[in-house]
């Protein structure tokens, strides 16, 4: 039973770009991604209940329990509890049953190196479509690539993670010929977010990187050292129009992210403590209309910042819950001695993972999707259980 488990774990990473087709099951909708999810953790509680298993502790539950609790709140007394709930279902309930399934599975690091390749291979195979959009031409109106994504963010931010969590399949290979295959799928999935042109990707990177030349070992900061040179280049040759002013306040992508910040701190200052409910900023955000100029942006059903996310949508106390499970995330870390050196490389990828999406976070909002909330409970998860796996 634990293989099958197992599998339909690599299975759904494997799969997480499959939210995007989605159906009704009478008149509740469902993605194929949740579809996959809800059987697997009825599957393991069945097994943990006939097993007379104890659920492994850990000290990110109840962070997440308040993070789940606030989106509860949050999403009872919404204007529109269906949109609501929709969101609450797919973007929390799934994500965390898959959360919950995932710690008290996991045992050995062969497990987390299936993982980490099932997301590999999903991550080259979206990356690799993607370049066929781009070679068709089929790009937005501001030539980004977008591939069958909503937006070109929303492909930068499922692959950006992909590039530090892979090291660590790189530092496992023995194999030159599959060393090389990496490097290539690292120019692969770079290229990629390149063509996004998405200045929060290109932000979190380079705080990752940073954070990886200040603590890696000597001997493998020269391997980041070709990357963070790498992203550079590509960086500031990605169409010097396309940079040009980014550090501008009149900038139109950076100016219309100020009025966005704006119109959420007002909406905080009169729902600071239940939220507005997901999946309902955009509705808010055109009512404080009245109190700006004319928007630069009208559709925008996200703050654009992650924090502004949580807070909005799942009031003071997910907000509250988040900064808890990230202080968790982060002293669990340190438990390892980072400025020592004694660290795993496994540990390293996950710690760049987590800074290079709430680097981007900033900007954008890392979670506020299917995906993108498997993606950052999958890292939580496999960062509870570092230093605690068998070989």
């Amino acid at each position: 039973m634990q293989k099958i488990i197992n599998f339909i774990i690599y299975l759904i990473v494997f799969s997480l770009p499959l939210y995007l087709v989605s159906f009704k099951i009478a008149w509740i909708p469902i993605t194929v991604l949740e579809l996959m999810i809800y059987p697997l953790f009825i599957i393991w509680l069945f097994y943990f209940i006939i097993k007379k298993k104890k659920i492994i502790d850990c000290k990110f539950y109840i962070p997440a329990l308040l993070i789940f609790l606030g989106a509860t709140i949050s999403t009872l007394l919404s204007l529109d509890i269906q949109v609501s709930a929709g969101i609450w279902k797919a973007w929390f309930v799934a994500p965390m049953l898959f959360f919950v399934v995932i710690i008290n599975s996991l045992k050995t690091k062969k497990q987390i190196k299936n993982i980490i390749l099932s997301f590999i291979l999903s991550g080259s195979i979206v990356a690799l479509i993607s370049l066929f959009y781009w070679f068709n031409e089929n790009l937005t109106y501001d030539n980004r690539l977008q591939a069958f994504y909503n937006s070109p963010n929303y492909l930068a931010m499922f692959l950006s993670p992909l590039l530090f969590l892979s090291f660590y399949i790189y530092s496992l290979v023995k194999n030159k010929i599959l060393k090389i295959l990496l490097i290539a799928d690292y120019l692969l999935l770079i290229t990629v977010i390149y063509l996004t042109y998405s200045y929060g990707a290109w932000l979190g990177l380079i705080g990752a990187v940073i954070f990886i030349l200040i603590f890696l070992k000597i001997r493998l900061r020269y391997i980041f050292l070709f990357f963070l040179i790498t992203i550079l280049f590509f960086s500031f040759q990605a169409s010097s129009y396309k940079f040009q002013g980014f550090l501008d306040f009149s900038y139109p992508s950076l100016k219309s992210r100020l009025v966005i910040w704006q119109s959420s701190w007002e909406i905080i200052k009169d729902h600071s403590l239940i939220g507005i409910g997901p999946g309902m900023f955009q509705k808010y955000y055109l009512d404080e209309q009245i109190n700006f100029e004319p928007y630069l942006e009208w559709a925008v059903p996200q703050p654009h910042n992650i924090f502004l996310a949580f807070w909005l949508q799942t009031g003071i106390i997910g907000l509250m819950g988040l900064i808890w499970l990230l202080i968790v995330f982060f002293k669990n870390a340190l438990r390892f001695d980072l400025c020592k050196g004694r660290t795993s490389i496994i540990l390293i990828v996950l710690v760049s993972s987590m800074i290079c999406i709430l680097i981007h976070g900033l900007v954008d909002t890392t979670y506020w999707k299917n995906d993108l909330a498997i993606i950052f409970w999958l890292i939580t998860a496999l960062m509870s259980k570092v230093g605690r796996l068998s070989d």
